[in-house]
């Protein structure tokens, strides 16, 4: 009952707010139980022949319990290039995982609600739910701390897009998302993480994402990191002005606690 109860008060929280984005690249692998929080602030700045100034924030909480967790994360990004906006998007994403076999077989559900006014995306929603796995432990002794995790996903979602073209257009899919995570622990102080998405509509396979993700943390004092990000979009089918391919490079300063 807690389970199901979860997922309600996921849907009821994206209903009361306005915002899809991969968010696997952003779960902690390292967690300790109770709450613990994650603020990440970029800002890059340039004047001259170019005049670019761009800013970047995200929030994230975690509540971990021992067989179930709960997490959100918020973000906003805004880039505006010699006196011209080009870019202004943001999201915020809501899951709760469960374990069914210790660390090894996993059940989560998530919603998620998310803006790009580049994409001439107005809002997407989606809901939906699957299994991860870490192939790390399921194949070795769980009792180890190991410094290296391997998780394989599969799942199904419902999404909803409406997009500011002209004419207005509304896309309705259910789509399989599937990933490979992987997070592996460079040293007491960096961590890296590689995430990789493929999520094709069920009603037609030539309109899929996919998407890879590439994030380098080192710690700089005890609640201070430097975090460098890299990320590919790929969309078989892009709708009105848009192209197919995105690419993103980021660096930025991350706070935690605790």
């Amino acid at each position: 009952m807690r389970f199901v109860g979860a997922i309600l008060l996921l849907v009821c929280f994206a209903f009361t707010t306005s915002a899809q984005v991969n968010t696997e690249r952003y779960r902690k692998e390292y967690d300790a139980p109770g709450f613990s929080m994650r603020n990440t602030t970029s800002i890059d700045f340039s004047s001259g022949n170019t005049n670019e100034f761009e800013v970047g924030e995200q929030l994230r909480l975690d509540w971990n319990y021992p067989i179930q967790d709960y997490y959100g994360v918020i973000e906003y990004d805004f880039k505006r290039a010699n006196k011209q906006k080009t870019k202004n998007k943001g999201f915020i994403h809501l899951r709760t995982i469960r374990q069914l076999n210790m660390d090894k077989i996993m059940a989560e559900a998530f919603t998620q609600l998310e803006f790009d006014q580049f994409l001439q995306l107005r809002s997407r929603f989606l809901l939906g739910m699957g299994i991860r796995s870490d192939l790390v432990q399921l194949f070795s002794d769980s009792s180890l701390n190991k410094p290296l995790k391997l998780f394989i996903g599969v799942g199904v979602m419902h999404e909803g897009e409406h997009y500011t073209t002209d004419p207005h257009v509304v896309v309705s899919h259910s789509r399989s998302t599937n990933y490979i995570s992987l997070a592996m622990s460079l040293s007491d102080q960096a961590q890296l993480g590689f995430v990789t998405y493929y999520q094709p509509a069920l009603e037609d396979f030539n309109d899929f994402r996919f998407s890879a993700d590439l994030n380098l943390t080192v710690d700089v004092i005890k609640n201070l990191a430097l975090i460098l990000k890299m990320r590919y979009l790929h969309r078989s089918i892009a709708i009105g002005e848009s192209v197919n391919d995105d690419q993103e490079i980021k660096t930025g300063l991350i706070f935690k606690l605790p």
